[in-house]
C-alpha cells in the first residue's frame, strides 16, 4: 500500500503532534500525583496543569471550569450521566423508578445504558427519527411523562452527522420539569458548541475525537447536586468521580480543546467544502448514489453514502487495499454482522444498509485526499457491480 488515505475521522483521530509534545513530561519528568499539591511541589505542577487543562475545555465549550468533570472518555461519560443523575432525580423526586427519553438513533453508550435502567424497573421511550436524520422536538414533547427525569439526544449522530435542534429539546425537557443531557462527541471542535447557548444540564465529549488521546474525556455538569458520583474512591473531581487522575491525556485534552477552538471557523468552512467536493464527484461519476442524513443539519467532516448494487464489505476491503480506510457504520458495532441501527432507525432496510459507507474527514484531509478518493472509488464500484 503505497498511499494511505484516512477518511474514518469520525471513529477516532489522530493525536496533533502539538497536544504529543505538550504531554510527554507528565508521563516522565512531571509524573507527580496532582492530589499531593498541598505538601509537594511536584503534586502542585500536576495539579496546576490538571487545572489549566479545565479551563482551556471550560472556554471551548463555554462552561465554567468548575463545571467541567474529567472522566475516561464519552462512553463513561453518557453512562454516568444516565444512572447517576436518573437514579439521584428517581429517589428524590419520585421515590421509585422514573422515566427516561431517548432517541432510536444514539450511541450504544447511551442506548444501552438505558437498556440496563430498564431492566432496573425505570421506564424508557425510545423516539422515532425519520429519514433527515433528525429528531423532531415534538415527538420528544409528546414523549414527555410527569414522571420524566433526563432527556438524553445526541448533538450530532456518530453515523450520517445530522445535527439535532438541542436547544429546542433543552426547552421541552425543562418545560416539563426534566433535565437535559446531550452526547457532543462529534460535534465539540467542529462546530461551535455553547453549553448556555444548548440550555443543556449535562454535556460528553471525548478527547480522541478532536486529536486529543483516547481514554479521557468530560462530562459537563451544570449543577453538581444533581448526578450521584459514578466512582466511589478519593475526593477527585469534587468527590465526583474517584481514581488518580490521568495527568498527559488530561493535559493532552486541554491541548487539543485549545487548537480546536483555534481551528474551529476555519475548519468548518475547510471540511464542508472538502465533504460537497467529493460527494459532487462521486456523484457524477456513480448512479444510483444517496444521501444518508440530511445535507445541510450535518457536521461538516461527515459524509455517509448509500451506493445500490454494492455490499459495503466488500467495497470497504477494497478501499482499504487501495489505500482509502473507511467505514460501513460506528467503530464500537465493527464486529456486529447487523444492519447498523442507526440507518435502520431513519428508514433504511437492511439492503440498503449493508451498501452505505461513512467518509469522515479530519484536519489532516487535503483537497489531494478527495481527488484520490474520487478517482478510486467509482472504479471500484463499477468492478463490484460487475461482479454482482
Amino acid at each position: 500500500m503505497e498511499r494511505v488515505i484516512y477518511l474514518d475521522n469520525a471513529a477516532t483521530t489522530p493525536v496533533d503532534p502539538a497536544v504529543f509534545e505538550e504531554m510527554k513530561p507528565f508521563f516522565t519528568e512531571r509524573f507527580a500525583n496532582p492530589m499531593t499539591y498541598m505538601h509537594s511541589s511536584a503534586g502542585d505542577v500536576a495539579h496546576t496543569a490538571v487545572e489549566e487543562a479545565r479551563v482551556r475545555v471550560a472556554s471551548l465549550i463555554g462552561s465554567k471550569p468548575e463545571q467541567v468533570v474529567f472522566t475516561g472518555g464519552g462512553t463513561e461519560s453518557d453512562n454516568w450521566v444516565l444512572k447517576g443523575a436518573v437514579e439521584k432525580a428517581s429517589r428524590e423526586r419520585l421515590h421509585k423508578p422514573g422515566h427516561l427519553v431517548t432517541a432510536e438513533f444514539e450511541h450504544h453508550a447511551i442506548l444501552h445504558s438505558a437498556l440496563a435502567l430498564q431492566r432496573q424497573g425505570y421506564e424508557v421511550t425510545f423516539v422515532k427519527v425519520g429519514r433527515s436524520g433528525i429528531v423532531d422536538p415534538d415527538d420528544v414533547r409528546r414523549a414527555m411523562r410527569p414522571t420524566t427525569l433526563l432527556v438524553s439526544i445526541m448533538h450530532a449522530n456518530n453515523e450520517i452527522g445530522t445535527i439535532q435542534p438541542i436547544a429546542d429539546i433543552a426547552r421541552v425537557a425543562h418545560e416539563n420539569g426534566a433535565l437535559m443531557h446531550t452526547d457532543a462527541v462529534q460535534t465539540t471542535a467542529h462546530i461551535p458548541v455553547d453549553v448556555n447557548a444548548l440550555g443543556v444540564d449535562f454535556l460528553s465529549l471525548s478527547g480522541h475525537k478532536f486529536n486529543g488521546p483516547k481514554g479521557v474525556g468530560i462530562l459537563f455538569v451544570r449543577d453538581h447536586a444533581a448526578l450521584y458520583p459514578f466512582i466511589d474512591g478519593g475526593g477527585q473531581e469534587w468527590g465526583l468521580r474517584g481514581s488518580t487522575h490521568n495527568v498527559p491525556g488530561i493535559v493532552g485534552l486541554g491541548k487539543a480543546a485549545q487548537l480546536g477552538k483555534e481551528r474551529l471557523p476555519g475548519e468548518l468552512e475547510r471540511l464542508t467544502t472538502l465533504r460537497t467536493m467529493l460527494y459532487d464527484k462521486l456523484s457524477a461519476r456513480i448512479d444510483r448514489i444517496f444521501l444518508n442524513g440530511d445535507m445541510k443539519q450535518r457536521v461538516p467532516q461527515n459524509l455517509n453514502i448509500r451506493i445500490e448494487g454494492i455490499d459495503n464489505e466488500p467495497l470497504l476491503l477494497a478501499m482499504n487495499e487501495a489505500g482509502i480506510i473507511a467505514a460501513g457504520g460506528s467503530a464500537c458495532n465493527a464486529e456486529e454482522t447487523l444492519a447498523s441501527h442507526v440507518l435502520t432507525s431513519i428508514g433504511c432496510d437492511l439492503k440498503e444498509a449493508k451498501s452505505s459507507i461513512r467518509l469522515s474527514f479530519g484536519y489532516v484531509t487535503t483537497e489531494k485526499d478527495i481527488d484520490y478518493a474520487a478517482d478510486v472509488i467509482p472504479n471500484l464500484v463499477k468492478f463490484l457491480r460487475s461482479m454482482a
